[in-house]
């Protein structure tokens, strides 16, 4: 009882931190502006190329039409698998499960609670070597997860954070290699990048802290949009600073760089690159063979890989994670943008094509009726709606 009570309060603490954090909100909600904008212009110019209008909607959607047909989208939402597949690929756990039965090279990994974190201390202690901390569920976009985790003390604070996203625990083994991103669409390969982690450039002068809180300026301010959310210092990044014998608040020699995190999550532009030409076929293979089996339509697998130019097995690498929300601004915001893509077409337009042409994920539109104003007796017949023209 006592451990669940300390459960919850943990995760209250982190809830409570966020909203105290009123800089940080605002931020936050600078940030959700910029990715709008960015998505309502990647849209509409896909649309355009495909011949289909885009117009802004309710709630947040896009509505884009084409040939009598439209569909909705939503950042970088589409409508093609259900919400049950969403939430089923959002399960790390069950994921890893679902790769293993096919036979995909998946880390090690084991789940727990806050409450029975000496199971996790023992698993760490017979790899030998770091873990990674992860909420089974509930987020995305590495929120809540941690690298770098050695130690009992790392651990609990590690699995304190992930534990305000979801109460079940995934506990990883650390693997060493460069974060792929591949895009299937019903079952067809489409693009890959490779996404390597943010960096801080030295001055001699601004400490770490101060060095992230330009990059983020830059990153509301410069056009064209390098990246779309914030750089954060967070558990993951103070771990991956003490490895280097530093702290957020050191200073950098000028012209130094340094990985200030290993998740790559909060990367920008000039950090991702597409690698669509060098993925090894048994590769891709291996991922069009996983998706086409799952019935996913739209994924993204992510990879951890030392070569991406021969195949996963031998120990070069790990299938992580399948995203069935792949955010499709991964394959704009690169550091070459202008790099042929294994399809002819951007990323976007190939997508909505592909919904139109197939007829999926897209409703038949109506004929726009005007709603004339109803007859009545007595105007207290009618009902608030129905006096709207």
């Amino acid at each position: 009882m006592f451990e669940l009570l300390k459960e919850q309060f943990w995760r209250a603490w982190y809830r409570m931190h966020f909203f105290v954090d009123v800089p940080g909100i605002a931020q936050l909600l600078e940030f959700r502006k910029l990715r709008k904008a960015y998505y309502e212009a990647l849209w509409r110019d896909a649309a355009a190329s495909i011949g289909a209008s885009a117009t802004p909607w309710r709630s947040g959607y896009m509505r884009i039409e084409r040939d009598g047909l439209a569909t909705f989208v939503r950042g970088g939402e589409v409508m093609l698998d259900s919400h049950l597949m969403l939430d089923l690929m959002g399960d790390k756990a069950v994921t890893a499960q679902l790769l293993r039965e096919r036979g995909a090279p998946v880390p090690h990994a084991m789940t727990c609670t806050v409450r029975n974190l000496e199971q996790a201390l023992a698993f760490m202690t017979d790899l030998g070597g770091p873990v990674v901390v992860k909420p089974v569920s509930g987020t995305g976009g590495g929120r809540g997860v941690t690298t770098g985790v050695t130690d009992m003390a790392s651990l609990g604070a590690a699995a304190r954070l992930a534990a305000r996203f979801d109460t079940e625990l995934m506990i990883e083994k650390q693997v060493e290699g460069h974060s792929y991103r591949l895009l299937y669409l019903d079952g067809r390969f489409i693009d890959a990048v490779r996404r390597d982690a943010p960096v801080v450039v030295g001055d001699g002068r601004s400490t770490i802290r101060k060095l992230v809180a330009a990059e983020n300026t830059r990153r509301l301010g410069e056009q064209p949009v390098r990246a779309l959310s914030p750089l954060k210092i967070d558990r993951d990044c103070r771990n991956h600073l003490k490895t280097l014998g530093l702290k957020p608040s050191s200073r950098l020699a000028e012209g130094r760089v340094i990985d200030v995190k290993r998740a790559v999550n909060e990367n920008c532009a000039a950090r991702n690159r597409r690698v669509g030409a060098s993925v090894h076929p048994d590769t891709i293979e291996l991922g069009r063979r996983i998706v086409t089996e799952l019935g996913v339509q739209f994924a993204g697998l992510d990879l951890l890989c030392r070569d991406i130019s021969v195949p996963l097995d031998g120990g070069n690498g790990y299938i992580n994670e399948v995203n069935t929300t792949p955010g499709i601004h991964h394959h704009y915001l690169v550091s070459e943008p202008r790099t042929a893509a294994p399809v002819a077409a951007p990323v976007a337009s190939v997508v909505l094509d592909h919904l139109f042409a197939k007829k999926l994920g897209v409703v038949r539109c109506g004929p726009r009726v005007t709603r004339k104003q109803p007859r009545a007796d007595n105007v207290r017949d009618l009902k608030p709606l129905e006096l709207a023209s």
